[in-house]
């Protein structure tokens, strides 16, 4: 943690509170109520600032069960003990600090009967502002204190997804994320210019994706879990091996759901319905329930969804309209046990079915013509259990999770069927099965001077795939490969304070990956690989200015095998990604004006790549190294009553060092991420009739990119810009909200394909969604 700042929350708080993770910072503990030699002395500012400030200068942690109220203290000077700068810092906040032990504090309510003092006007609080808490380190930290590149999309984020409730749809809100637009439940993420292709092959994700601590991905597309009681989004851009392993090249995703409140009983029901122009109406039905079963000790929460997502692609040989309407149903159920002297248990699942009529793909405008339907499904299914508390002052945690995850689609393949020597129409079939168990156990002592943690994690993974063609009166099978993965590892980082502003991290993880791999023949590859994926960090940090860090850091995936090599040993190495940056979150204006960014750059070593091959079926290559360098840049502006968010990411990732089969391809960029994109957005909050209620306008564009390394194949996408805007009233128990995406209704060409079979013969486009509106009510009951 940056500086090793204190206000640890976790040991104080209750079921869904606040958690902010901290440390002591002198390097001897303080005595009882004892102020450094030359007295106690705090700058004017914010409460959060203060307090850091007057931790930092005694060494003793301080908590509060819930988030510290925005207000402003005058400066204090040279106070002789930490309980007189503690009451003068609180005075008229309705706060008092309680002394938990020599050197620990507690913030809390002043008891209702001392509370009639003079009060200040308190703020309510923000998910915009420094003190979000996050979990991304694997253990709570405070936004302002982690050195790395965190998005963190909250509250007013998913407010804006009327209509479009799913992650790749979230994350087109925030710098340095990209994903391809196949469809729902079809997607892959990139993050930070770590992309390798757009085709749904075998390799593994570029991106880990994350159910709260439970990982829910390996090597499959984002399961677009619909946005349902989301508390936040995470997202960790760059490597990320120390601390999260395999195939975190460009990142990790954390979608963290709301937890059961063990207290109060609750429940929301939100409907919505959407129409998009030239195609058809579509809407959704949502609820969620909290309800303790035990007061205080045991509570269940609860969700399900159902959902018609409604097309805009015609076929004009079949004669239908609106081809590829999505029909999504699910839910989401945790069970929370607070199981005494600080433990606690949660067992959760989720359980998500996507069936899609049609692709969404075009040869010219908003239609197609093929021979039969090209469905899709994605089912997806999961569970975890989550044990955490403390030893002492060590904090432990344990998650098990296990994922059975099945995709289906089918093409027209009938440009194959002479070859084959089959009757047409000519479909093909593939089903892929996932299923993943994992294991983690770590300990941590954030409230050390120096604070740590350790931990090993498992990780068993298999995979099967089958494809077959399918003709009237025949069935051909063509692929039934077999993947069986396993990753074990032991993982540890620590943070040594330099000086009162300077704090350096260093992380190590080691690790061993065995895969064994079957193809349809039968052809059997094993690979075996040890290594370390080490991380280190320099950061500076300033209460009233923010953090600035030096970083580098690692990850990697584990070895292939290609379809394409010739010979009996067709392993492909495994990726290794280093990425260096140099970040910034710094904070002005009394906290009004945010600065983000980093100045980044990465070397990637033997880029794997799925391709398609000449008979129309997915395969893996080793295209070569790579490079990546850019910078992403981010504002926020708080000039009440508007609200400005804006931000660039401009970006160069190139081939450097070709293999064979690049050599003859004379365009260099990675597919799918662009050179240059930015984003802004203005929301105005006001009254109608005394109702608080606001307005936004965001726009986007999406420089120019392409789709494949193979230039046979590939398509020029990008180059377009978005508008959207909408509105939110809250009327009482009542949230109205209504969205309009695509407000001039473009027709860019997104980053996806249709039909691999004619890839390379018909000009597929995969335009975005038609200007759409749609209006959602949520009521609390």
């Amino acid at each position: 943690m940056a500086r090793g700042s204190s206000i640890s929350f976790a040991r104080f708080c209750r079921s869904g509170c606040v958690a902010l993770a901290a440390s002591f910072i002198s390097s001897v503990p303080a005595h009882a109520d004892q102020a450094p030699p030359r007295g106690i002395s705090i700058a004017q500012g914010s409460l959060r600032t203060a307090l850091d400030s007057l931790a930092r200068q005694t060494g003793i942690s301080i908590g509060m069960a819930g988030t510290l109220p925005d207000v402003q203290v005058k400066r204090i000077g040279r106070v002789s003990s930490i309980g007189e700068a503690l009451r003068k810092l609180l005075d008229g906040t309705h706060l008092r600090a309680v002394r938990v032990d020599a050197t620990t504090w507690r913030i809390e309510p002043v008891p209702h009967r001392n509370a009639a003092r003079k009060s200040r006007r308190i703020a309510p609080p923000t998910d915009t502002g420094a003190d979000i808490i996050v979990t991304a380190s694997k253990r709570d930290e405070r936004l302002s204190d982690l050195p790395a590149s965190i998005g963190i999309l909250a509250a007013s984020a998913l407010d804006r997804l009327a209509g479009r409730r799913g992650l790749v749809d979230l994350l087109a809100t925030t710098d340095g994320a990209f994903s391809t637009n196949l469809g729902p439940g079809r997607d892959r993420v990139f993050l930070r210019g770590v992309a390798d292709s757009a085709f749904n092959g075998t390799s593994q994700s570029l991106v880990s994706l994350y159910l709260d601590d439970a990982r829910i991905g390996y090597s499959s597309p984002d399961p677009d879990l619909r946005m349902v009681d989301i508390d936040r989004v995470e997202i960790l851009r760059g490597p990320q091996g120390t601390l999260y392993g395999t195939g975190a090249l460009g990142g990790v995703v954390r979608i963290v759901t709301t937890p059961p409140d063990l207290d109060s009983a609750s429940e929301t029901l939100s409907t919505e319905v959407t129409g998009i122009k030239d195609g058809a109406l579509g809407g959704a039905l949502d609820a969620t329930v909290n309800l303790p079963i035990v007061t205080g000790s045991v509570a269940l929460r609860a969700s399900a969804w159902a959902e018609t997502m409604p097309g805009w692609i015609d076929d004009s040989e079949r004669r239908k309209r609106n081809v590829n309407r999505t029909v999504r149903t699910g839910g989401r159920a945790a069970v929370r046990w607070a199981i005494g002297d600080g433990w606690t248990a949660t067992a959760s699942g989720v359980g998500q079915w996507i069936g899609t009529r049609d692709s969404q793909y075009a040869t010219r405008g908003l239609t197609r013509a093929t021979s039969i339907a090209e469905p899709q499904d994605n089912d997806f299914v999961s569970g975890s259990l989550d044990i955490r508390g403390s030893i002492g002052r060590l904090g432990v945690q344990s998650t098990t999770s296990v994922v059975s995850h099945d995709f289906a689609s089918t093409y027209d393949a009938s440009t194959r069927a002479s070859a084959l020597g089959t009757g047409t129409p000519l479909a093909y079939d593939e089903d892929r099965e996932i299923r993943l168990l994992t294991q983690e156990l770590r300990l941590s002592d954030p409230s050390a001077r120096h604070p740590w943690i350790v931990g090993v994690s498992l990780l068993k993974g298999t995979t099967r795939l089958k494809g077959s063609f399918v003709a009237t009166g025949d069935t051909i099978a063509v692929r039934d490969d077999k993947e069986a993965v396993f990753e074990g590892a032991i993982f540890a980082e620590g943070t040594q304070r330099l000086s009162p502003t300077l704090d350096f991290k260093l992380g190590l993880r080691g690790f061993i990956t065995t895969n064994d791999i079957e193809q349809q023949g039968p052809q059997e590859q094993s690979a075996t690989k040890l290594g370390v994926t080490p991380s280190a960090t320099l950061s500076w940090h300033r209460d009233e200015t923010g953090l600035v860090w030096l970083r580098y850091a690692s990850a990697i995936r584990p070895a292939a095998v290609s379809r394409d090599l010739p010979g009996t040993d067709q392993r492909i190495p495994g990726d290794e990604l280093q990425s260096l940056e140099f970040g910034w979150r710094v904070r002005a204006l009394d906290d009004r004006l945010s600065l983000t960014g980093a100045i980044f750059g990465s070397v990637w070593e033997h880029l794997r790549s799925d391709v398609v091959g000449s008979d129309g079926l997915f395969g893996t290559i080793d295209v070569g190294d790579a490079t990546n360098y850019g910078i992403e840049f981010g504002v926020r502006m708080d000039a009440r009553p508007l609200t400005i968010d804006a931000g660039t990411t401009v970006q160069r990732a190139r081939l450097t060092s070709p293999t064979a089969s690049q050599r003859g391809d004379n365009d260099r960029r990675l597919p799918v991420v662009p050179d240059f994109s930015t984003r802004a957005g203005v929301t105005r909050k006001f009254s109608v009739i005394a109702r608080p209620a606001s307005a936004y306008l965001t726009a986007r564009y999406i420089g120019q990119t392409r789709l494949s390394f193979d230039p046979a194949l590939d398509r020029r996408a990008g180059d377009y810009a978005t508008l959207g805007a909408g509105a939110t009233l809250d009327d009482g128990p009542r949230h109205w909200s209504v969205a309009v995406d695509n407000l001039l209704n473009g027709r860019g060409n997104s980053f996806g394909f249709g039909n691999p079979f004619t890839l390379a013969t018909t000009r597929q486009t995969v335009p975005i969604r038609p200007r759409s509106i749609t209006l959602r009510l949520s009521i609390g009951l």
